[in-house]
């Protein structure tokens, strides 16, 4: 018993570190949204409450998100790096509440072990949370917890524990919809399958589902109002589903959960519908399926998507781990137990770096962060600054000016319009086509960094040659004069 608490011990601790030392290899984070995050949370820490209005995203424009998250890093705020190490803490969680769900589904503390190393591992984890402030590395713990509760709702404390989290995850994060979904497909398949839900359990669900459900309309009311079923997409325009997969390739996104927790998961469902335990694999593979289901109706993004498959496969492959360890103990080398344990985690590890670090994604140096920290004290703070979608948080937290779009979609004024206009402005030959819609929205500045060539595949704008209407203010700022 103590073995395995000292190996989850040691499990933590390099999660931790090894999070932690690659965070710290840049004073920047990942990606564009960790600074729509980090706005928030400081935007709570000087107004002691939830923000409402934002006036630098789209010019200005109401905010409406869960926030809970972002409270609870502005009370952590007067530790040093706060926004670096307090994320990366709640993600070191994963593998600790991933054994416990593998031993509940297992009842073998080996295979659990490796599903937990597994677990941290994962690589689409590494790719959405490594080095960036997002509500995720919280949503997930919870996620999981709530799911090991659900196995062991017969007991009082789980229960009780179970109902809190059901209060604290939509305040958390927007995820709270997949986990009603993968709920109720959970009472669907069982009901399907002529399976027996016993009372308390079911009260439980029932419990969990109206309460996320209350709460998710109370937080997301005005938004239900006025996109109806596309809230739950978050008004994402189709032009970014199409712009993300787009590039959607079958090989990579199976590399990007990761070779083993897919063989092995996919595998575990299998073993997991034929044996004692088929009730917890349904608890497990809803989610999946819900996935699957979104999907097919692109009302979730891909990176999303793939995080939970990547999940909760890795949780079934406990399965697939304990039937390969049982299958070795049985044959001739079994006196080489210990050695094939050692290298199966050998072969989790090499296969789980290699992909995690090859997949994590830190566009930092894409960013003209160094330009925009210039036009933080060298503009009219009422100044429009123009960008890809996908820079536009960035833009606005390190010049401190508005951006003329970014990627926070909701109750956001003319999303889909400002997109197309701000594709024109980068891709037009006409000089006065961009210079009217700049005008139209008070752009003062047109940035043209990495990021952006990138988004609208071009090396250079092809009317600012023009000197009279545009001037060379930095090395990817143009000042529009005219």
């Amino acid at each position: 018993m103590k073995k395995h608490v000292y190996l989850l011990a040691l499990l933590f601790i390099l999660t931790l570190l090894a999070r932690l030392y690659f965070s710290f290899q840049s004073e920047y984070f990942a990606n564009d949204e960790a600074y729509s995050h980090l706005r928030l949370i400081e935007s709570i820490k000087e107004t002691k409450g939830f923000v409402t209005y934002d006036a630098l995203s789209y010019g200005g424009r109401d905010v409406v998100k869960p926030q809970l998250f972002h409270g609870i890093m502005a009370l952590f705020s007067f530790i040093p790096f706060y926004a670096k190490i307090i994320p990366e803490l709640f993600i070191s969680f994963i593998p600790l509440i991933v054994y416990l769900i593998a031993v509940e589904l297992t009842n073998d503390k080996t295979a659990s072990i490796i599903t937990a190393f597994m677990s941290s591992l994962v690589p689409i984890v590494f790719k959405v949370t490594l080095n960036q402030v997002s509500p995720y590395s919280l949503a997930i713990p919870i996620i999981l917890l709530m799911v090991y509760c659900l196995m062991k709702i017969y007991e009082t404390k789980f229960l009780i524990l179970f109902v809190i989290l059901s209060f604290l995850l939509p305040w958390i994060h927007p995820s709270s919809f997949l986990v009603m979904l993968s709920l109720l497909f959970y009472v669907i398949i069982l009901i399907s399958e002529s399976m027996n839900i016993s009372g308390l359990k079911r009260e439980a669900i029932i419990f969990s589902f109206f309460t996320m459900l209350l709460l998710n309309l109370i937080i997301f009311r005005k938004v239900l109002l006025q996109y109806g079923a596309s809230s739950i997409s978050q008004n994402i325009p189709q032009k970014i589903f199409d712009y993300y997969f787009s590039s959607f390739r079958l090989s990579e996104s199976l590399f990007v959960i990761g070779i083993i927790p897919l063989a092995l998961g996919v595998f575990g469902i299998y073993l997991g519908l034929h044996n004692k335990n088929r009730e917890d694999v349904i608890l497990l593979s809803s989610p999946i399926v819900a996935v699957f289901m979104l999907f097919l109706l692109k009302m979730i993004d891909l990176s999303t998507g793939l995080l939970f498959l990547g999940i909760f496969l890795t949780l079934t492959s406990a399965l697939s781990i304990k039937k390969i360890l049982n299958y070795f103990s049985v044959t001739k080398l079994s006196a080489h137990y210990s050695l094939f344990v050692f290298l199966l985690v050998c072969l989790i590890a090499v296969l789980g770096i290699f992909s995690s670090f090859y997949y994590y994604e830190n566009d930092v140096e894409k960013y003209a962060i160094n330009d925009l920290k210039f036009l933080a004290d060298n503009s009219d703070p009422d100044a429009v600054i123009i960008s890809a979608f996908n820079e536009g948080n960035i833009v606005s937290y390190f010049s401190g000016r508005k951006n003329f779009v970014d990627s926070d979609f909701l109750l956001a004024p003319n999303p889909v319009q400002r997109l197309n206009e701000a594709e024109v402005v980068y891709k037009t030959f006409s000089e006065a086509k961009a210079l009217e819609i700049m005008k139209r929205n008070r752009v003062k500045f047109m940035l043209l960094s990495d990021t952006t060539k990138d988004t609208y595949d071009i090396e250079k704008i092809l009317y600012v040659g023009d000197r009279s209407c545009f001037e060379y203010e930095r090395e990817t700022i143009y000042k529009i004069v005219c």
